[in-house]
Parts: C-alpha cells; sequence; structure tokens
C-alpha cells in the first residue's frame, strides 16, 4: 500500500517448513524481527496485505506521519527485539 503504514501482531519466533527451488526440504526457525519478516512475505505468497492484519485501525497513518509521531517507539520496540532474540 502505497505511502501507508500499520501496525500488525506478529510472533516473534515462527518455524518454516518448505522445499527449496531444488525441491531440497527446509526447516528453518526465525525468531525476532526476521520472524516477522517471513510472516510478511507469507501472507504475500497468500495474498494477503498487511491492512488484512491491522487490527487497530488507528494505527494506520502516512510514512510523513510515522516518520513524526510513532517511528522512535518503533525503533525501541525493534531494537528491544533484536536485544532479546537477535537480529
Amino acid at each position: 500500500m502505497p505511502n501507508l503504514r500499520g501496525e500488525v501482531p506478529r510472533n516473534t519466533c515462527v518455524r518454516v517448513k518448505a522445499w527449496d527451488r531444488h525441491g531440497q526440504e527446509l526447516d528453518i526457525e526465525a525468531r525476532g524481527l526476521t520472524a516477522g519478516t517471513y510472516q510478511h512475505e507469507i501472507d504475500h505468497l497468500k495474498g494477503k496485505l498487511f491492512v488484512d492484519r491491522v487490527i487497530d485501525p488507528t494505527s494506520l497513518c502516512t510514512w510523513q506521519d510515522f516518520e513524526r509521531y510513532r517511528q522512535a517507539e518503533f525503533v525501541t520496540r525493534a531494537k528491544a527485539l533484536v536485544a532479546r532474540f537477535g537480529s
């Protein structure tokens, strides 16, 4: 969604079982920000956009408003995740 941000709840740990492009099995456990990235990308494969996952519509804002009002809190939360789970 161009120029739109919103908070989406994500698990801090996920397990991904899949096949690579050569048909080899993959079994990956991802934590922290990486777990959120996996969930975001899996949503794309399922045809979902982040707005389909937003629970609190008041969290929706433009990038400019995000940078002005919410970015500092987001960075603090992201740093806490990295400190706890690694990147």
